[in-house]
């Protein structure tokens, strides 16, 4: 089936500002005065949602509850069914069902590296059967589908229970949800609705959208082909290409230099089925330069980015940046907590003779290996102390730099902090330096990018056999760069061409 004749489709390649293209056709309605309750803007995350929201409530003095429909599909399809939380299915059914079944199923599946290879044995089941459904197939032709080592029968088995067990206790899942609503849910009248992020959207979405036009007068698709990552979670980019003929491409890139732009450029003209799209760069030449290793480039100063296809391509580079003493953040988590680093500063502000509150000194005395007292615990935290008031609480105080009496942080820790206060890192502020799989870093940018090209044997292999796939993740990675962008040369015989 194909979208409405009604569907205005936006196409918009990287840094060209497709969500912005959006949230100001958004602002366009408000101003000439269509009601808030009137609009749907339906997005494949919650932060986009949050943005589009935010967006409306500080332009235009509007509540949230006039907002109803600025939502997630699966949210949507829960508001218009009128269930409730305790008929979705949650972590403690999730527990209960292991015990049912004899499994181990984690209910969370990683995408980082756009595989399914690392959970375990048991979510692949969870992850297959869901995805038979997403995709709208049965599910022995989405087993035949996907390249894992799962028995049929095994597979059936589990599939078998699953839905005897959500059937005995009036569960729904998040997939279940789209599919009820298909079945008997009302789509809301709308006189606008949006829905961003299309190219990621699996046939069961899809359908849910098509239901949402019938109530809509205006709609507007917007997404990028050439972006479409998701392809083996089920998302379906090959029917947004089809309804694409008379697509708006959005031609101006507000992040992308002209270098940058050529080698993308040719990467992403291998795909052999996507819409053909001219766009332009901003002016300003950039730079794209091969580099041996990673080890090679001086990431002393400004933000980076580095990206690599699999997570284990990580680890070198994250080691390398310890060893440099460079404050780096991976998997979104900082690689020095943000307590640890405070404990060092109140500290060295202790021995200089200033007054740190009681609960920072509380905070402070497990760095020590020291328990903290009655005495000290009995003071009201908000008031101040100085080291030597400290001391008649813990005797045993030592008043000496912080990296010779900081017992409770491991001796690699107490390196790395006093190579990054030697480099002068700000490690109090966001960390300019992130390491991310491609897949994690979609809709993300820095001035300057790091690309390793190296694939492992299961993404080599699955390249061999659908190069357009990789090639449209690899163009993901090179349009990061808003400067600068650093190739890393392979290491191994199995990589990607740029």
């Amino acid at each position: 089936m194909t979208l409405t004749s009604r569907a205005q489709v936006i196409l918009g390649p990287p840094g060209t500002g497709k969500t912005s293209t959006l949230l100001g056709l958004l602002e366009e309605e408000l101003e000439r005065g269509t009601e808030p309750e009137r609009i749907g803007f339906f997005t494949f995350t919650k932060q986009a949602v949050k943005e589009g929201k935010t967006r409306a409530l500080e332009r235009f003095e509007i509540s949230q509850k006039q907002l109803p429909y600025f939502r997630t599909l699966h949210s949507l399809c829960f508001l218009q069914l009128g269930l409730s939380k305790d008929a979705v299915l949650g972590a403690s059914d999730l527990r209960d069902l292991n015990d049912k079944l004899n499994m181990r199923l984690s209910g969370s599946i990683n995408t980082d590296d756009g595989h399914i290879a690392s959970i375990s044995r048991d979510d692949k089941l969870l992850f297959i059967e869901n995805l038979s459904r997403m995709r709208q197939v049965t599910l022995q032709e989405q087993w035949q589908d996907v390249d894992e080592s799962v028995g049929w029968f095994e597979l059936e088995r589990f599939s078998r229970g699953l839905e005897l067990f959500k059937r005995d206790r009036l569960l729904l899942d998040y997939t279940d949800m789209l599919q009820m609503f298909l079945r008997r849910g009302r789509a809301p009248s709308l006189d606008v609705m949006f829905v961003d992020e299309a190219q990621d959207l699996s046939p069961l979405q899809w359908a849910v959208v098509r239901k949402l036009c019938e109530n809509a007068e205006r709609i507007y698709i917007a997404g990028d082909d050439d972006q479409a990552i998701y392809r083996w979670a089920g998302a379906d980019v090959d029917y947004l290409i089809r309804n694409s003929k008379n697509a708006m491409v959005l031609q101006q890139s507000y992040r992308i230099p002209s270098s940058v732009h050529d080698i993308a450029t040719r990467c992403i003209g291998q795909v052999r089925s996507r819409v053909s799209k001219k766009w332009a760069p901003r002016k300003e030449q950039g730079m794209v330069r091969w580099e041996s290793s990673y080890e090679a480039i001086d990431m002393r100063e400004g933000d980076w980015l580095v990206l690599s296809r699999t997570n284990y391509l990580l680890e070198g580079i994250e080691e390398h940046c310890r060893s440099e003493g460079w404050f780096f953040k991976n998997k979104n988590r900082a690689s020095i907590s943000e307590k640890k680093v405070k404990g060092v500063r109140d500290w060295e502000q202790l021995r200089s003779g200033r007054s740190i509150l009681v609960t920072e000194a509380i905070n402070l005395l497990p760095y020590l290996k020291l328990s903290v007292p009655l005495s000290l615990r009995n003071i009201d935290f908000d008031t101040f102390i100085t080291f030597e008031e400290l001391r008649n609480h813990v005797p045993s105080l030592k008043n000496e730099l912080w990296y010779d009496v900081f017992d409770g942080l491991s001796v690699k820790e107490r390196s790395y902090i006093r190579a990054m206060l030697r480099r002068g890192e700000k490690i109090t502020k966001e960390p300019r330096i992130r390491l991310s799989t491609i897949h994690a870093a979609k809709g993300g940018e820095a001035t300057n990018v790091v690309l390793m090209t190296d694939l492992s044997t299961r993404v080599y292999n699955s390249f061999q056999k659908n190069p357009d796939d990789e090639s449209r993740v690899f163009y993901v990675g090179l349009t990061r760069a808003k400067e600068n962008l650093f190739l890393i040369e392979p290491r191994t015989a199995k990589y990607f061409p740029v």
